[in-house]
């Protein structure tokens, strides 16, 4: 269980501290004497996520029938789930489930770790998003590419308008000069 994919489960910090809630759910009922660990599994989960869960516990060569086997590996999967780094990630959109697997799977394959994301909506970021990783800041917005051009074009409409007022300063003695010169 070393490397462990679970972005089919969850990609959030808050969707994982469900997960893990409804695990320890699971584990409380492993010794009533009707337990069954599919239905246990589709209850919390749903029909997608539940076999998503089983597929893993195989995979992982957990015997499903085995009590013991299945709350190690609830114990195991909890402390790894725990463990999880975090990035907190501000972006100017509420973003989608498909976004986040996206984001997750490139962490898995580039970084070959699993994170779990706080995500913050921030409008004022236009676009791009802004991450902060083990205490360190890192902004990827256009908000400061955005704010400088909308202030160059206040300053340049500014200017702009200042030469139209000379211009039209200049012009006004000109014709009032051109008007004494004629009388």
């Amino acid at each position: 269980m070393e490397q462990l994919d679970l972005s089919d489960l969850f990609t959030t910090r808050a969707e994982a501290n469900i997960f893990l809630a409804r695990i320890a759910a699971i584990s409380e009922m492993f010794f009533k004497t009707d337990f069954n660990l599919e239905k246990a599994l589709v209850e919390q989960f749903g029909v997608n996520k539940g076999d998503r869960f089983l597929a893993i516990l195989r995979e992982n060569n957990i015997n499903v029938s085995s009590t013991p086997a299945v709350k190690n590996f609830f114990q195991t999967l909890s402390q790894k789930i725990s463990s999880m780094p975090v990035i907190a990630l501000t972006v100017a959109f509420e973003p989608q489930e498909q976004t986040l697997k996206a984001i997750s799977e490139w962490f898995v394959i580039n970084m070959q770790q699993q994170m779990l994301f706080d995500i913050n909506v921030d409008r004022k970021l236009v676009a791009g998003a802004s991450v902060t990783y083990n205490g360190k800041f890192f902004d990827f917005s256009i908000r400061q590419t955005f704010e400088r051009i909308i202030q160059n074009y206040l300053t340049r409409h500014a200017e702009a308008h200042a030469v139209v007022q000379q211009v039209a300063k200049t012009n006004q003695q000109a014709n009032q000069n051109a008007t004494i010169g004629t009388k």
